[in-house]
């Protein structure tokens, strides 16, 4: 499909803008106006600012555009509309969703990648640089916030970006309940229970999650349960104390795992059988908690201070090995940040570190099969374990220092300067020495990364910015541990990732006409990619991991967003990337003779080139809302080949992820009676019934790339918010 087409289409069915327009004071310049976006104030920079004092492309979703009428699966639901973002929803919550950040995140074969995840002060994201959204409860976040970018300055082992999530406000009543169910098409039920109130100088809110699904595809049944809780106290009017528990059980989430394209074509439903024979499968419970102390000192001062843990337990039969994995970490996070004025001159001053630790106990058996296929948590029962193939305790141990130096000389020019240090140990301890060899040792991976950029404001309601950063990115224990060469210890031929990022970019609006818009540009250089690929064997589907010598990502994003009334909003989002090898050299059989093929010029597999993102929503004062929205994405390659490769006989079309637009649907109504309130949603996504592959598993053994999605799928749900 051309892009002119696209853009036309999207033209016609704008997306919705994130927040309303208004026109506030800069905090720094009572004198000259700010146009703002609501929320006016983001936190994903380490301390809350203005949105327009920040040398970053960020964007801000508020409550509404993650609950209103949603199902809560997936990021996607949330972040689609936003410019150089791409969820891949997997349809598969053994997997989750893949997250790009202009491109950085799509090597991830689970969780996410080169992305820092912060929920409610609280890293997912581990030492490692390995993040989980299993317990990411999307029915109690009230404001998600992405900072697109390299942000090791700030936040260490991330060269993608920043996403943070803070749940909810807490209702205002001493207690309140709300209950809510949701069903839907291939097997959805879901009930949830929100306890929330106050009382004096105390908050608190507790959410309760419990899901069943049979999937869309054969062998995706999934079921969990997840409480979400957040209480805070105000201390005084300077200090509050903050307590986040997080608890998740899966008995059990199936996973179908991947296909070929001529399946995916002619099956998409299907699983194949060795996969199902095989009892792909997780079985998972992880609880996470945290305390935070937050000093305020009015706009001058603030200083913070996170301590946290989180304990995981990881049953995973996959084709090929049974992985057993027991994790304990944790963590203390310090921040302090001081104001100076002298005059017009202002100085923001903001220093702290990060200690981070992991411990895992990983074992590994070969994958004798189940004697019986199910679809609920007795799989489990009917393994048979074959020979034990890796006993080792694994450890990181991380601390990183950073400062920041915010300076501005004049109301309209703001000079950030800024840096850290990382320096993680990784350790592992071989505790299976019955083949004669100890592979036990350690690796240290460090980095200082800084970071520069410059903020200029030529007109109240127009902000120009750019900045030079840094990046660091380690690999993963689980990407360090899989070797091809079915050794224990760590792989001591995969490095970390080092990247180089220029931004330029502009945000600005028009209030009286309630227009608002945003634009960049980046450039990446990097330096060892970490790319994942799978070994010419049928008897297992491990992913394993080498270095790219060298890559580059460049791209322009842009939104748009409207509201020609209150009621309405209207909305375009637009990336365009080409994210490419730069110098890579892989080894293959040609003919039988091992021969290197030098892949400099190909694009990086599992990453789109464009996206395209619009839609229209309305909301009456009555409590009706609807909202209709469009996404493009544009075709893509599976391999680093992009294409077949030598001795290959298959099409072009195997290797390709074929482009898809979606539409997405849905309405319903929130009103309150006498103190009840009542909510009712329906919802229809691809309304079209679009054949496509959501997300694919780059450099698939036998060319399975590829993840059918679903259909035209349905949902409803309704809610009785009941104040006491």
């Amino acid at each position: 499909m051309k892009i002119a087409a696209i853009v036309g289409l999207a033209s016609i069915c704008l997306f919705p803008v994130s927040g309303r327009t208004q026109s506030e004071q800069d905090s720094t310049n009572t004198q000259v106006p700010e146009y703002q976006i609501d929320p006016v104030v983001i936190s994903a920079t380490r301390y809350a600012r203005p949105i327009f004092r920040v040398p970053y492309a960020v964007d801000v979703k508020g409550l509404d555009d993650i609950q209103l009428g949603e199902v809560g699966l997936s990021l996607e639901e949330t972040l689609r509309s936003l410019p150089g973002v791409v969820v891949q929803n997997r349809y598969n919550l053994s997997q989750g969703d893949r997250i790009t950040l202009r491109g950085i995140g799509s090597r991830a074969p689970f969780g996410v990648r080169g992305i820092k995840l912060i929920q409610d002060g609280i890293p997912l994201t581990m030492a490692d640089g390995q993040s989980q959204l299993n317990n990411v409860d999307l029915s109690s976040v009230g404001q998600i916030e992405v900072l697109r970018g390299p942000s090791s300055s700030l936040y260490g082992n991330a060269a993608g970006g920043v996403i943070t999530l803070q749940t909810q406000p807490s209702s205002d009543h001493k207690v309140q309940v709300q209950p809510r169910f949701l069903t839907g098409s291939n097997g959805l039920y879901r009930w949830q229970g929100k306890l929330s109130g106050k009382s004096g100088d105390s908050q608190y809110l507790v959410n309760l999650n419990t899901l069943w699904q049979d999937g869309y595809r054969d062998h995706s049944n999934a079921r969990s349960t997840d409480v979400n809780a957040v209480a805070k106290h105000n201390i005084n009017d300077r200090l509050s104390l903050t307590a986040v528990l997080n608890v998740y059980d899966a008995p059990y989430l199936l996973n179908p795992s991947s296909l070929d394209k001529a399946t995916a074509t002619t099956a998409p439903t299907s699983a194949r059988g060795f996969v199902k024979n095989q009892g792909a499968a997780k079985k998972i419970r992880q609880g996470q908690g945290g305390v935070t102390l937050q000093y305020r000192d009015d706009a001058d001062t603030r200083a913070d201070i996170t301590v946290y843990g989180v304990g995981r337990t990881l049953f995973n039969p996959i084709p090929g090995r049974i992985i057993d994995l027991s994790r304990r970490a944790g963590g203390i996070r310090t921040l302090y940040s001081r104001r100076f004025v002298a005059g017009e001159t202002q100085i923001r001053v903001t220093t702290g570190a990060d200690l981070e630790l992991l411990s895992d106990t990983r074992k590994e058996w070969s994958n004798g099969g189940v004697s019986t296929v199910t679809s609920d948590a007795s799989i489990f029962d009917n393994l048979s374990f074959g020979a034990q193939g890796l006993d080792q305790d694994e450890q990181v141990f991380g601390v990183g220092p950073f400062a920041e130096v915010e300076l501005s000389p004049s109301p309209n020019w703001i000079v950030t300067v800024g840096g850290r240090y990382d320096r993680y140990r990784f350790k592992v301890d071989d505790n299976l020495l019955s083949d004669g060899v100890d592979d036990s040792g350690s690796r240290v991976m460090d980095q200082f990364s800084p970071m520069a950029g410059i903020t200029y404001r030529p007109h109240a309601f127009v902000n120009l910015y750019s900045n030079f950063s840094t990046a660091f990115q380690t690999p993963t224990t689980t990407e360090l541990s899989n070797q091809a060469s079915r050794e224990g210890g760590f792989n001591p031929n995969l490095d970390p990732e080092r990247l180089r990022g220029f931004e330029a970019g502009m945000k600005g609006g028009w209030p009286d006409q309630r227009l608002s818009w945003d634009a960049a540009i980046f450039l990446f250089n990097i330096d060892n990619m970490v790319i994942p690929f799978q070994i010419n064997d049928p008897t297992t589907e491990e992913v394993f991991f080498r270095n790219a010598g060298k890559s580059k990502n460049k791209g322009f994003e842009a939104k748009v967003g409207w509201s020609p009334v209150e009621e309405l909003r209207l909305s375009m989002a637009y990336t365009i990337m080409k994210f490419e090898f730069d110098d890579f050299t892989v080894v293959r059989d040609v003919n039988s003779i091992p021969t290197s093929i030098q892949l400099a010029g190909n694009d990086i597999p599992g990453v789109p080139p464009q996206h395209v993102f619009a839609g229209i929503s309305y909301r009456h004062r009555s409590g009706v809302f609807a909202e209709t929205n469009l996404q493009w994405i544009d075709e893509y390659f599976g391999n680093d080949f992009n294409g077949p490769p030598p001795g290959s006989t298959k099409p072009l079309s195997a290797f390709v992820n074929d482009s898809y637009a979606l539409v997405d649907s849905r309405f319903g109504i929130q009103r309150g009676f006498g103190g009840v309130g009542f909510e009712f949603f329906i919802g229809v996504n691809n309304l079209f019934d679009t054949q496509y592959s959501g997300s694919i598993v780059p450099n698939a053994f036998g060319d399975r790339f590829f993840e059918p999605a679903a259909g035209r799928t349905w949902y409803l749900g309704a809610g009785v918010p009941i104040p006491h």
